[in-house]
């Protein structure tokens, strides 16, 4: 339960960011990527939060945080 409570918290995130980018109409091979990058990110969270294994968990939400990062960086049209 912890996990998907994690996983849906980082979702209220996530979806706002890529939906104001598609809106907008940025469209690029950083929000690709970083789309993608999230989408595996959050599935190996899952899947090492589950299975308890700290450092990977916190790499895998490492991850997913700065692809976040990236799609609204480049809606602002910093990257």
């Amino acid at each position: 339960m912890a996990a998907h409570k994690n996983a849906v918290e980082n979702l209220v995130v996530f979806a706002p960011a890529v939906l104001v980018a598609h809106l907008v109409g940025v469209s690029s091979g950083v929000t690709t990527t970083a789309a993608i990058l999230y989408f595996f990110a959050r599935l190996a969270h899952y899947v090492v939060y589950t299975a308890g294994i700290p450092v990977a968990r916190t790499l895998a939400f490492a991850v997913g945080a700065f692809s976040t990062i990236a799609i609204a960086l480049a809606v602002l049209g910093w990257l």
